[in-house]
C-alpha cells in the first residue's frame, strides 16, 4: 500500500509516518509537509497526488487549538477548509481513498459520543473541523474515512504552543513554573503511539466511514494530571492554579467499540505516557 501523508512534519502527522513505516507491516509513505507548499494552494496537492499515486491520503494537515484558530481565522481556514477542498479533489482525480484526520471534540458537549453522535461544534476550530468532514463527504466520498481523534499526546508537541496541555504542563512543573489548570476540565487523553497504531488498524481492514480513536477510560482531572507532572519531576504541587477555561472548550467521552472491534486496546496509560514524553526531552541533545 502506497501512502501519502498530509501534514508529515506535524506532531500526528509525523507519528502517522513512523507506524506506516515501521510498525508491524512497513508501507511505502510519502510524508508531505510545511516545506512542500501550502495545500490550500490548487497545485500542491494535485501534484503530489499526481506524483506518488498513493493507494490512500492521509490528511492530516490542520491548525489545531481553539485560541489558535481564534487569533489567525483566516489561516484556520484556509488551512482547515480550502486546504481540505484541494486535498479531496486531488484525491477524487487519482482514484485515491482519502483518510481525513478530525476531531472528537466535533461532538461538542454530548457527555458520551459514538460515531451516530450529530456534531455540534464549539469554537471555530472544531467548527472548520466539521466543515472538512463535510468537503471530504462533498469532493472525495468514494471509500472515505473520517478519523475522529480524541486526546492525543506524546512527544513532537511544542509546549506552549496552544497545542497540547500535557506537554505544556509537564515543562512547566519541570522548570518550577506555575501549572494553570483549567477549572472542572477532566479528559481521557490517549498516547500518540497508541492512536498512530488505531489508524493503521482502520487502514489495514478497508473500513470507511466515521470512527473514533482514542481511549473510552475515565476521564482524568486536569488538576490531577498537573500533580502526576509535578510527582515526575519533583516539582511543588503549590505551583498549580486553577483557572476558568477559554470559551467553547469541551472534553465530550468517546465510544470506541468499532475501533476495539478490529482488535484495538491502547497500550500506553497516561502516567507511563508523561514519564515517556519526559524521558524523551532528558534524551534529546542540546539545543
Amino acid at each position: 500500500m502506497r501512502v501519502l501523508v498530509t501534514g508529515a512534519s506535524g506532531f500526528v502527522g509525523r507519528a502517522l509516518v513512523e507506524e506506516l513505516r515501521h510498525g508491524e507491516r512497513a508501507y511505502e509513505v510519502h510524508p508531505l509537509g510545511r516545506q512542500d507548499g501550502d495545500l490550500a494552494d490548487e497545485a500542491v496537492a494535485e501534484r503530489a497526488v499526481a506524483e506518488t499515486e498513493p493507494d490512500t491520503v492521509i490528511h492530516a494537515a490542520a491548525r489545531i487549538g481553539i485560541v489558535r484558530c481564534e487569533e489567525e481565522p483566516e489561516l484556520a481556514l484556509r488551512s482547515n477548509v480550502l486546504a481540505t477542498i484541494q486535498v479531496a479533489k486531488a484525491c477524487a482525480a487519482h482514484g485515491a481513498r482519502l483518510a481525513y484526520v478530525s476531531t472528537a471534540d466535533v461532538y461538542g458537549p454530548a457527555p458520551v459520543a459514538d460515531e451516530e453522535t450529530p456534531p455540534t461544534p464549539q469554537s471555530l476550530y472544531t467548527l472548520t473541523k466539521w466543515w472538512g468532514e463535510q468537503l471530504a463527504q462533498l469532493y472525495a466520498p468514494d471509500r472515505l474515512l473520517t478519523l475522529r481523534l480524541a486526546n492525543p499526546y506524546g512527544p513532537g508537541v511544542d509546549p506552549g504552543q496552544g497545542k497540547g496541555a500535557l506537554p505544556t504542563m509537564l515543562r512547566q512543573a519541570e522548570r518550577g513554573e506555575r501549572i494553570p489548570v483549567f477549572r472542572g476540565e477532566a479528559r481521557s487523553w490517549c498516547w500518540i503511539g497508541d492512536v498512530a497504531r488505531a489508524v493503521r488498524l482502520v487502514l489495514e481492514a478497508g473500513a470507511e466511514g466515521v470512527f473514533n480513536v482514542g481511549t473510552d477510560a475515565d476521564q482524568v482531572a486536569i488538576e490531577d494530571v498537573a500533580r502526576i507532572a509535578c510527582t515526575l519531576t519533583g516539582a511543588s504541587e503549590e505551583l498549580i492554579d486553577e483557572v476558568d477555561p477559554p470559551p467553547g472548550r469541551v472534553a465530550p467521552r468517546i465510544a470506541v467499540e468499532r475501533l476495539r472491534a478490529l482488535g484495538w486496546r491502547p497500550e500506553v496509560g497516561l502516567e507511563q505516557g508523561l514519564r515517556l514524553m519526559l524521558e524523551s526531552w532528558q534524551a534529546a541533545p542540546a539545543a
